[in-house]
């Protein structure tokens, strides 16, 4: 970016925060040296204990919530040199109002929209003083866990008074030709005039590859009246294109180059991904033509042990794992996400759906501490006959560019699915998505199909879809058996897709039985066959588009005390795999072998007892060994396939076991060594040992990096091994962690969510034989870690802060 023309600079350093509310707050000579200094992004419900009367109650995970303020001081001269400046808050949760100098200059209601605030007006020469409002008083007001603050990234930009409009670059993929060795594009711009003459401008499109190559350049005149916006388009042709897709998400980057007199005076950069994506009522979801089956999950924005405050290392590390689990889809759950999480999935190659709202004019059940007899609860519906639009069409402008977003939905589990009211509103959200954006189809999530309850407008509500999203497929009646088979006969042109289904969680390694609470389950719980059923069918109909499953991750809130958060995801809110990690990657990568036994072998005390042991695997059948002997051979057929040439000829030749997708084993406990051996065309092709072992003697630590960008993080995984060097599976000591140098630590996170204590606190124990470590580089410089147990040889790990 040319910062002659256009600056957008990090306005996240030296803000300080306070939790109460006065109205001097906002005044420029308020003293606010007593306050504490944060760095943005800040979640200030990860700054204190969790609380058992918390007005959140469980919903929002029995964080702290009420108002709090925050406050920054700026030089004037420090600004660009420009005529206009703004500052961008990509999300500030909730009830935001900013104020300059002591006056209100704006702000923004709903939690997950990004947002911008004028600074000309009240700017002033030499020092200025921002300070912000935020106002998460009124509780419980979402599902779930929101976060409380200015939980994302802030903007300081600055720009001529001709310019590239906000999110004013728009490029859509207008359609393949030629056996896909020409992509014809569609490129939009706004450009906004806020000078006082009419203009003459030119626009230039320059698209380059990922290696920085030209590929091809496109311009247009355009003249724009003072005091308005105006919009050009061109439509240029890419040879040889290389698609982005889900396994292979190669991206382009389009600059957009504003000139006016024959100088440069405004540029900026967008990423684009060349593809086209369609979902069609027999064929599913089809990428560039190709089909595609969706293997997706809903994920909520909460990073674990930050809470709110996004980091993109987090979600790179997540996505990540999910991506090897052989998942392909993200579903934004139930808000805008951050930026970043969309970048990471145009990256990695995510299929997403990014969805608006959990809430229109109705307001939902929010937390059970309160019950079901509450009269009303607060929340987006608050605002949404206000700001329901204007919510809609920032998440699209802002969002539109990401080649991973392939579907917009407007609600879920709408209310108003069965009422009059409804139906309107469905028809003008859904018309704007359109006018927004031509090239993606709209659903919503519906819980409600085939319920008792519903009414002849639920019908009518899901025919005015683009494409229908069946919540809990199974839940009604006979369709725990039939699922989507009703409706395939009776609405054979409706396009459908799974748009939130039960996942397989628990516990992380915890395999004895849970008791008295419906939100836990233990190891051998989630061995779930009605998601075996659902995925078997919806893997063999290809009118179906896909499923995004609930959850790809625990999460903070929807819980019950002593409970913080919802154990959903075969990750943990660490980003430590559980064991339905390897069922999912058993039956949805299928780049490489999975083979996976559990639990884990330490019974000592329970010699003789039978225990069942469970496999995950893709191999054709799998031995499985107690101490050198057999215990016996299983294999599963998935999918099945009949014969194509006669009766009589197998397809596969396979001997399965089992109709279910995993593998079952029930042996008398000994202390040893498990193995489990897996094949597949008669030949090894993974092996698995599971051992019985010894007391923690080690400790280990790894980092996932050294050189830490300032503001930036690492995560540290520690666990234990015993004398002979295995991994403790079943340990629980505690540990300790100090800093030294220029690194903060923001928590420590061992994923069980039983565990109560304050994830900012410099000690936790490890659970199911693991913990997580989370640091931020504050300074420039070396920096080291200690990790320590009692009656262990202490880890330090060295770092470097870097600028």
């Amino acid at each position: 970016m040319n910062e002659t023309v256009r600056t957008c600079v990090s306005f996240n350093e030296a803000w300080r925060f306070c939790l109460g509310d006065d109205g001097a707050y906002a005044q420029a000579d308020f003293d606010d040296e007593a306050w504490k200094t944060v760095t943005l992004p800040h979640d200030w419900g990860m700054d204190y204990p969790l609380n058992k009367e918390a007005p959140c109650g469980g919903g929002g995970g029995y964080a702290v919530t009420g108002v709090g303020w925050y406050r920054k001081t700026f030089d004037a001269p420090l600004l660009p040199k420009h005529r206009n400046s703004m500052i961008q808050f990509d999300g500030v949760y909730m009830n935001s109002t900013v104020f300059l100098n002591g006056v209100a200059i704006g702000g923004r209601h709903y939690g997950y929209s990004e947002f911008t605030v004028d600074l000309k007006q009240q700017l002033l020469e030499g020092k200025n003083t921002i300070a912000l409002r935020v106002d998460n008083s009124m509780q419980p007001n979402s599902r779930w866990y929101t976060g409380s603050g200015i939980y994302r990234n802030v903007w300081l930009l600055g720009f001529n008074t001709v310019h590239i409009d906000n999110h004013g670059v728009f490029v859509i993929t207008n359609g393949l030709y030629e056996h896909k060795k020409k992509a014809r594009l569609q490129i939009q711009c706004w450009i906004r005039n806020e000078s006082t003459e009419n203009v003459d401008v030119g626009v230039e499109q320059h698209i380059f590859d990922a290696q920085g190559k030209t590929v091809l350049k496109d311009a247009s005149a355009l003249h724009v009246k003072a005091g308005t916006a105006a919009l050009t388009m061109v439509m240029p042709t890419v040879e040889e294109p290389i698609l982005w897709t889900d396994k292979n998400p190669y991206l382009y980057t389009v600059e957009t180059v504003l000139v006016q007199k024959g100088a440069v005076v405004d540029q900026c950069s967008t990423r684009i991904g060349i593809r086209t994506a369609a979902f069609d009522c027999d064929k599913g979801f089809l990428l560039n033509g190709e089909q595609v089956k969706i293997k997706g999950m809903c994920v909520h924005h909460d990073g674990g042990l930050t809470g709110a405050a996004a980091y993109p290392d987090t979600w790179k590390r997540r996505l990540t794992l999910l991506k090897d689990m052989g998942c392909n889809g993200i579903r934004c759950a139930h808000n805008p996400p951050a930026p970043e999480l969309l970048d990471i999935c145009d990256e990695l190659g995510f299929l997403v759906m990014d969805e608006a709202f959990d809430e229109w004019l109705l307001s939902k059940f929010k937390s059970a501490d309160y019950g079901y007899s509450r009269t009303f609860t607060y929340g987006g519906s608050q605002f949404f006959a206000n700001d329901g639009e204007a919510d809609l069409i920032t998440m699209l402008r802002r969002d539109r560019n990401h080649p991973s977003v392939i579907l917009w939905s407007i609600g879920n589990e709408i209310l108003e699915q069965s009422a009059l009211e409804g139906l309107k509103v469905l028809r003008r959200l859904q018309h704007i998505c359109h006018q927004e954006d031509p090239s993606r189809l709209v659903c919503s999530a519906c819980d409600n199909i085939a319920a008792p309850q519903a009414y002849r407008t639920q019908e009518d509500f899901e025919n005015s879809l683009d494409l229908v999203g069946y919540n809990y497929t199974g839940r009604w009646g006979i369709r725990a058996e039939t699922l989507y088979d009703e409706d395939r006969k009776k609405y054979p042109s409706r396009r459908m897709i799974g748009s939130e289904n039960p996942s397989a969680g628990g516990l992380r390694g915890n395999y004895e039985p849970v008791l008295g609470s419906e939100f836990l389950q233990s190891g051998y719980d989630t061995i779930t066959l009605a998601h075996e059923f659902l995925w078997r069918y919806t893997a063999s109909r290809d009118f179906v588009a896909g499923d995004y499953l609930w959850t790809g991750i625990d999460y903070l809130g929807e819980s019950c005390w002593p409970l913080k958060g919802a154990p959903s995801g075969p990750l943990d809110t660490a980003g430590f795999p559980k064991d339905t990690f390897y069922y999912f990657r058993s039956i949805w990568n299928d780049e490489a072998f999975t083979l996976h036994i559990l639990p884990h072998w330490n019974w000592v005390g329970k010699e003789g007892k039978f225990i069942t042991v469970i496999g995950y695997t893709n191999c054709e059948e799998v031995s499985l060994y107690l101490n050198g002997r057999l215990v016996g051979t299983k294999g599963y057929d998935f999918p099945n396939v009949g014969a194509t040439k006669a009766w009589n000829i197998k397809t596969k030749i396979t001997k399965p076991t089992t109709h279910d997708l995993h593998l079952c084993w029930d042996l008398p406990f000994e202390a040893g060594e498990l193995r489990a051996v897996g094949r597949a065309n008669g030949k090894v092709v993974k092996e698995v040992v599971v051992k019985t072992t010894g007391a923690p003697f080690r400790l280990n630590a790894a980092a996932d990096k050294e050189a830490i960008n300032l503001h930036a993080i690492a995560h540290i995984e520690i666990s234990t091994t015993d004398e002979e060097g295995l991994w403790v599976p079943d340990a629980q000591l505690p540990i300790s962690v100090s800093l030294e140098g220029g690194i903060a630590l923001l928590g420590l996170d061992n994923g069980d969510l039983q565990d109560m204590s304050p994830f900012y606190g410099p000690r936790r124990r490890l659970y199911a034989g693991r913990l997580l470590c989370v640091i931020r580089g504050m300074s420039q410089g070396a920096a080291r870690a200690t990790i320590h147990a009692e009656g262990m040889n202490d880890i330090a790990l060295p770092f470097t802060v870097q600028v």
